[in-house]
């Protein structure tokens, strides 16, 4: 296990911000539980317009591959609790399977109600942060996990074009309106990383010139020798993942494969209940291209977004008829239906860790105050 010593250990993570991101479970719930049942009905007024009274009974030619699909939608985000619980476990820290769970149902509910493009890699860190890991160790968690998701999906990648012949090219080369929404995609963020990266620069150094003062230029200091520090530590966690950790980093990297080939597979299961023929490498690679698009698009959960982008991609391979009905079940089964088990999970782990502080609350003053709750005689 990664032990680290007294000394490297920071203090510094006890700040009043993170009082205020432990509140953040409770307000998120809300908005999602007030927000994600309008849209999810609204998908499902989708289908039943697309449907215009074509009995559904009919239209699905294999309803037991629509009922795996409903089963393996939870698949990701029971590997991703697993993968995020036993890294917490090798750093030694008291963290185990169902606070895990309470982050990553966390996450997916707070990611479906903030723009898609937010990402979900900074509310993990900052859920992580609520549940009172520091945040050297959070942000360790999250390069982890982020690490072996880079790697499995762009194998992933590699490998279903390798299985397609490449084929992927030649369809995105033949359609003009996908080559040119691809490219507007790749422009748009090479112009973000180039402004983000710009501005930086300018920051420093009007900072490092002392423009914007002597106070900023000691704040920003300070927060330097934060970051280096906090760089350090992580370097040191990431040496014993080489030096003792590398069997649980197979592991979770496959663990981790799972999750995204289950992930990405979902559309090419519902589009072969509705007959259409199963093509796994080609259907896997479109659903990660439109989960890519729909990534980029400002809206809440990347609604419209990903709708829109499963329609345009998918047209060549399947029937006008089948695209939209598939199109919203895909949507209500791939979105919605893991949504809805991850709020509930997330509110009855939140419940019960509040009434567990309660108790722990109770029975400490009960310690304190032997007196408490015992008669006392009368005068």
């Amino acid at each position: 296990m990664s032990q680290t010593p007294p000394s490297e250990i920071s203090t510094e993570d006890e700040h009043p911000g993170v009082s205020h991101w432990r509140n953040m479970p409770r307000r998120t719930l809300t908005i999602a539980l007030s927000i994600l049942p309008l849209v999810a009905l609204g998908n499902v007024a989708v289908l039943i317009y697309a449907l215009d009274g074509v009995d559904l009974s009919e239209t699905v030619k294999r309803p037991g591959l629509l009922l795996l699909a409903a089963m393996l939608v939870f698949v990701p985000m029971i590997a991703n609790s697993v993968r995020l619980g036993l890294w917490a476990r090798f750093l030694d820290l008291d963290f185990g399977f169902s606070k895990a769970l309470k982050v990553i149902t966390g996450t997916m509910v707070t990611n479906s109600v903030t723009p898609s493009a937010t990402g979900a890699l900074p509310i993990k860190l900052l859920f992580l942060m609520g549940e009172g890991v520091d945040s050297r160790r959070s942000i360790t968690l999250v390069s982890f996990q982020a690490a072996e998701d880079t790697f499995v999906t762009l194998a992933t990648v590699a490998l279903c074009l390798g299985v397609t012949g490449y084929g992927m090219f030649e369809f995105v080369g033949s359609e003009p309106e996908i080559l040119a929404k691809l490219n507007g995609t790749i422009e748009t963020i090479v112009m973000i990383v180039l402004g983000t990266a710009m501005t930086l620069v300018a920051i420093v150094a009007l900072i490092a010139a002392g423009v914007m003062g002597q106070r900023v230029r000691e704040w920003a200091g300070r927060g330097v020798r934060r970051v280096k520090s906090h760089i350090l530590q992580i370097g040191h966690d990431w040496a014993s993942v080489f030096r003792q950790g590398k069997g649980l980093a197979l592991f979770n990297l496959g663990l981790a494969a799972i999750q995204w080939v289950v992930r990405f597979s979902v559309a090419g299961l519902i589009l072969a209940a509705f007959g259409v023929e199963w093509q796994p490498a080609l259907f896997w690679l479109l659903q990660w291209l439109v989960q890519s698009i729909s990534s980029l698009v400002p809206t809440p959960g990347g609604a419209g977004g990903a709708e829109a982008a499963f329609l345009l991609l998918f047209a060549p391979f399947v029937a006008v008829g089948i695209l939209v009905p598939a199109m919203s079940t895909w949507r209500l089964m791939h979105f919605y239906l893991p949504l809805i088990g991850a709020a509930l999970t997330f509110f009855l782990l939140h419940r019960r860790d509040r009434a567990r502080a309660k108790a722990e609350e109770v029975h400490s003053e009960e310690l304190n105050n032997p007196d408490i709750g015992i008669a006392q005689p009368a005068e």
